[in-house]
């Protein structure tokens, strides 16, 4: 076809035709990034018929109400618990029933609470020391040849000392009076970081990556028993591990090796070896998972009994943690469990909650009261919707910088 790219694009707005022959009355509503942080977009998804039916710029309430003014026919509305889209409900379809998304409230509850636990960061460390885990501690003397840290090792350590270098800075400008925009703008840094530098107890630690399992972890802990009795040649405890069946590499040994005798964060000066062997301080979101019991416990690990150990030393430090992890997993099994009558009931208890996070998030729900109640006795979801979101997104991908937004509205909504 003899023709430019510019026509096939302006021929295929004309023959855009929009859908007449269902109204929508169950709908989903979620936003999505048109450049992330600066301008964002609204999708809105038929959740009856499973399909997006719009898709056009902004999210604040008056484009959105907008919109629902010129579709009467809504009776329904899930939607996040974002402000904007309750505001715009209420003010073009005021007779809707709009229906708080059940995953929102639970990550409103998990944000809550890993701020009470970024508050309470020393109570975390001290709990975490009193649980014992059977391992070594060990500082660099009497660090032979061959044992020094890798270079990722070292740019590990060289990465953690260079924020601990800026969350220092950041203290003692916050300590002479300086305000978190202010230090921002001082240091060149993003805002979000200076707030949660000064809103933190202590330095806070970055979150070790997850990792599966390895041929090293059956033979760890006697590579850590041989450390502790003053072996410290990574030559020799490979040789000893591979007489115990050890069939992987010798570096992996040799990282672990020097790891156990350069604990990250510690001071290089000497100390004095350990049997004995101190659990990890915990990220906060780490520590919610370990207080709210996401997955089945097996008491015959040994990991698990170690953080149930750690939850039971913070709850005797902190009373008040013992009362956030009762509310947290109640309101957990009543989710689950759809049962509005005792949600009066646990609200009340959670607005008499001695951590201030758990009365700031009571204050929320009631501020939305009829759409969190609608969550437990409705079907409906704004998961349709987040699925939408990341199709939109994989569209957006392929023809980034081709055409405007009416082509993404387009190819979402299926219209060309």
């Amino acid at each position: 076809m003899a023709t430019s790219a510019d026509t096939v694009l302006r021929e295929l707005r004309r023959s855009a035709v929009t859908r007449r022959g269902h109204l929508p009355r169950i709908v989903g509503i979620d936003d999505w990034a048109i450049a992330k942080g600066h301008h964002y977009g609204t999708i809105v998804v038929d959740l009856e018929r499973r399909e997006p039916i719009e898709v056009f710029a902004g999210r604040e309430a008056t484009a959105v109400a907008a919109w629902m003014r010129a579709n009467p026919s809504i009776r329904v509305i899930a939607r996040d618990r974002a402000g904007a889209y309750s505001e715009a409900a209420d003010i073009a379809l005021p007779a809707a029933t709009q229906v708080s998304d059940r995953w929102h409230l639970l990550c409103n509850l998990r944000d809550n609470v890993e701020r009470m636990l970024h508050r309470l960061g020393p109570q975390l460390r001290r709990a975490a020391q009193r649980v014992n885990v059977g391992g070594v501690a060990l500082g660099r003397q009497g660090m032979p040849r061959g044992s020094a840290l890798c270079r990722w090792q070292r740019l590990s350590d060289e990465r953690r000392a260079t924020r601990l270098a800026l969350y220092e800075r950041v203290m003692t400008l916050h300590m002479q009076g300086g305000t978190m925009k202010g230090i921002a703008r001082e240091l060149s840094i993003d805002h979000r970081t200076v707030r949660k530098f000064i809103t933190s107890s202590a330095f806070p630690e970055r979150v070790r990556r997850a990792r599966g399992p390895t041929p090293l972890d059956a033979h760890r802990r006697y590579i850590e028993e041989r450390i502790a009795q003053g072996c410290y040649s990574p030559r020799r405890i490979w040789q000893e591990v591979r007489q115990r069946g050890y069939t992987g590499c010798r570096a992996n040994v040799h990282n672990c090796v020097a790891r156990l005798l350069s604990p990250q964060g510690k001071p290089t000066s000497a100390q004095a070896p350990s049997p004995v062997r101190t659990l990890p301080c915990p990220s906060a979101r780490r520590a919610f998972g370990w207080l709210v019991g996401w997955k089945k416990l097996a008491f015959n690990d040994p990991k698990n009994v170690d953080h149930e150990r750690f939850v039971q030393a913070l709850c005797e430090i902190e009373p008040v943690v013992a009362e956030v992890r009762s509310i947290a997993r109640e309101f957990l099994g009543l989710m689950h469990r759809r049962r509005l009558r005792e949600f009066d009931r646990w609200l009340e208890r959670l607005s008499q909650c001695s951590a201030p996070e758990m009365r700031s998030f009571a204050r929320s729900l009631r501020s939305d009261l009829a759409a969190v109640r609608a969550a437990f006795t409705l079907p409906w979801s704004n998961g349709q919707a987040e699925g939408h979101v990341n199709r939109l997104k994989y569209l957006k991908r392929q023809m980034y910088g081709r055409a405007s937004l009416e082509l993404l509205r387009l190819r979402v909504l299926g219209l060309n």
